[in-house]
């Protein structure tokens, strides 16, 4: 009977936890491993952190499945994943730069292949994006359907 209701327990706290998420942590981590050098080096660590010490298990079960994915489930940022940037570059030699803010908002900076630029905000609350620019004004938003 306790082993029954400690299993509905366990089972019910990984429901409820939002575990789906960015995985923040272990992909900083797992980042950082391809930063060290070489690809010996590289695999050396990896080897060591995945399998002799379980440094990613540890980030990926317990720090992103049961606290970071929760927080960011829940109030839909993850505080870890703050800072994580994106880039790209078009074949007329546009590009978009974004960085995600602590707050949860996106800076994302727009450069035209002339060299005009546009900096706008990204907000988003429940199903609504905002863009916004330099100043706070609304620029454009949009509905994101559920």
């Amino acid at each position: 009977m306790k082993k029954s209701i400690c299993t509905l327990l366990c089972a019910g706290v990984v429901m409820l936890t939002g575990c789906y998420g960015s995985n923040a942590c272990f992909n900083k981590l797992h980042k950082w491993n391809g930063t060290l050098g070489n690809k010996w080096l590289n695999s050396i660590v990896h080897f060591f952190m995945f399998c002799v010490f379980p440094v990613y298990g540890i980030c990926l079960g317990l720090v992103d499945g049961l606290v970071l994915n929760t927080i960011e489930f829940w109030t839909g940022s993850n505080p870890l994943a703050s800072g994580d940037s994106y880039f790209e570059k078009d074949a007329q030699g546009n590009t978009v730069a974004a960085v995600k803010n602590a707050d949860g908002t996106m800076s994302v900076e727009l450069t035209t292949a002339e060299g005009q630029k546009a900096n706008l905000t990204l907000q988003r609350d429940e199903n609504v994006v905002r863009a916004l620019d330099a100043e706070g004004n609304l620029v454009a938003q949009y509905e994101v359907e559920k």
